[in-house]
This record gives C-alpha cells, sequence and structure tokens, in this order.
C-alpha cells in the first residue's frame, strides 16, 4: 500500500510539474519596446478598418522616446511584479503569481484593479533577450491579437 500510494504521488507531482511550471528563460526583468494590433484571418473587414487605434501608435512613441515604460520582473518563486511609469508618474502597480501551461501564460492578481495583467497571454517568442506575448482584444475587435513585445533587462 505504502509503495503504491509513494508511487501514485511521484507520478503526480511529475505531471504537475510539466503541465504549470516557470520557465527558466523567462525569468528576469523585461521591458516592453512596442505593441502591436494583428488581424487574424478570420477578422472580418470592418475590423480590420479600425485596426489603425491612435492610442497605441501614440504608446509605442512614448515608449521608444523613453517617456512611458512598461516593466515585468517574472520571479523564480513563481511571483511577478509589474509596473507602468508615465515620466516620473507611476501609472499602475501590479503584483501577482504567474505560471505557464502549454506556452500559455496564467497568472493572477487578486489585489489590482482589473485583476491580472498577464493572465492567459501566449509565448510567442521567447529567447535570452526577447519576449513576445500574444493575447485577444476582445469582443471590440474579433479576431484581432495584441502583441507586446519585450528585451530582457537584466536576468
Amino acid at each position: 500500500m505504502f509503495k503504491t500510494t509513494w508511487c501514485l504521488a511521484l507520478v503526480l507531482l511529475a505531471s504537475s510539474a510539466t503541465w504549470a511550471q516557470v520557465p527558466p528563460l523567462l525569468v528576469g526583468q523585461w521591458e516592453a519596446r512596442q505593441i502591436s494590433l494583428i488581424a487574424l484571418q478570420n477578422a472580418p473587414d470592418s475590423v480590420r478598418e479600425r485596426l489603425d487605434v491612435p492610442a497605441i501608435g501614440d504608446l509605442n512613441v512614448a515608449i521608444m522616446r523613453g517617456e512611458e515604460r512598461l516593466l515585468v520582473d517574472f520571479r523564480a518563486d513563481g511571483s511577478y511584479q509589474f509596473s507602468v511609469t508615465r515620466g516620473a508618474q507611476l501609472v499602475r502597480a501590479e503584483t501577482g503569481t504567474y505560471s505557464v501551461a502549454h506556452d500559455t501564460l496564467y497568472a493572477s492578481s487578486p489585489g489590482s484593479a482589473g485583476g491580472s495583467s498577464f493572465n492567459e497571454q501566449r509565448l510567442s517568442r521567447l529567447t535570452r533577450r526577447g519576449l513576445s506575448l500574444v493575447f485577444l482584444v476582445g469582443s471590440e475587435l474579433p479576431g484581432v491579437v495584441e502583441e507586446i513585445e519585450y528585451r530582457r533587462l537584466k536576468p
């Protein structure tokens, strides 16, 4: 009985480790470099016509000039800290927990307005120096994803 229980516990532990974990390559501090809207093949023409969103263009210019910073620090213990600053003013501060399963980032930030900024985002690229997260925009732009590209600041 003990041997069977022990073996079952090992199998469960191994399967949970492969289901949700913290990829070592993701751990570190990342800064947003560019935000893009991308129409998927199933996006209707009426939605494609609305993809020129001035607010995103303005945000990208502010990011390039260093006027606005989006920083996230993914830690090895499964916690993260996210901040958005505009000039010297803190616009958003968020802390929470995260894990990755099947190339999808799952995050929780119960103390933050609107919850986590990272929940259910797909890791479309993860290298030593670059990270791209992709997620569906939502019902206001069906068939459109938002992609945020980050560069590593600190490992």
